[in-house]
């Protein structure tokens, strides 16, 4: 089966809405049926509409490997509403946590260390940098996510052991705790070099320990400020 080009551009285009009409009682819930509408059949819609007025909650960029899989199971029809509500149910709570830890735990704080070493050199451009690199992680993930998850069907699910989530994490965090030491040698070049040691040890800890980054770059700007005071 294919999706066809026009049904790509739908789906895609109404899938940068999926936050619009968020609430506390459904979360996503009307911007991922609004998607499912746009992209699904017209012979599909009426029942879309019955079946999915509810709760919907996933990271919002992993999203659309879910509606390409729900979209496909539709169209094939082989399946009752009560099963794709329950594939939809288990695969939102698994993209939900690989969402969170690769962009919000991974990649966006790796970017911002970069953005931030490069705004110290070069001003404007390090965050016009960290704009157009984040987006074309995220803007991947969008596209790509809506193919697979049409010609993969339910066994979308299985991306979620390939290297496009684990081994951009693995990098990221590499790069993330490189770009963490960068910026203390960078600021640290007008300042008694004898505090880095134990800064050093403490950073050391944090990164074996496996500390979320968010904490860890807390951690350096709490740190960049007691070096620059002392």
């Amino acid at each position: 089966m294919r999706l066809g080009f026009t049904r790509f551009i739908k789906i895609l285009f109404s899938s940068f809405f999926i936050q619009t009409s968020w609430s506390f009682f459904s979360m996503q819930g009307m911007g991922f049926l609004f998607t499912l509408v746009s992209g699904a059949e017209k012979n599909q819609r009426d029942k879309i509409r019955k079946t999915h007025k509810g709760f919907f909650n996933t990271h919002p960029y992993m999203s659309s490997y879910i509606i390409g899989a729900t979209i496909r199971a539709y169209d094939e029809g082989k399946s009752s509403p009560e099963k794709i509500k329950r594939f939809i149910t288990i695969t939102q709570t698994s993209f939900a946590s690989a969402g969170d830890i690769l962009f919000w735990q991974t990649i966006r704080p790796a970017l911002l260390l970069m953005a931030a070493i490069l705004s110290i050199k070069l001003g404007i451009i390090g965050p016009i940098i960290f704009i157009v690199v984040y987006n074309i992680f995220h803007l991947y993930h969008r596209i790509k996510g809506i193919n697979d998850g049409y010609n993969k069907g339910w066994d979308v699910i299985y991306l979620l052991k390939s290297k496009r989530f684990t081994k951009v994490q693995h990098i990221f965090e590499i790069l993330g705790a490189f770009f963490c030491g960068l910026l203390i040698s960078l600021a640290a070049l007008k300042i008694n070099y004898l505090l880095l040691i134990p800064l050093t040890l403490l950073f050391t800890v944090l990164l074996i320990k496996r500390f979320w980054s968010v904490l860890i770059i807390i951690t350096v700007i709490l740190l960049l400020i007691i070096m620059v005071m002392v």
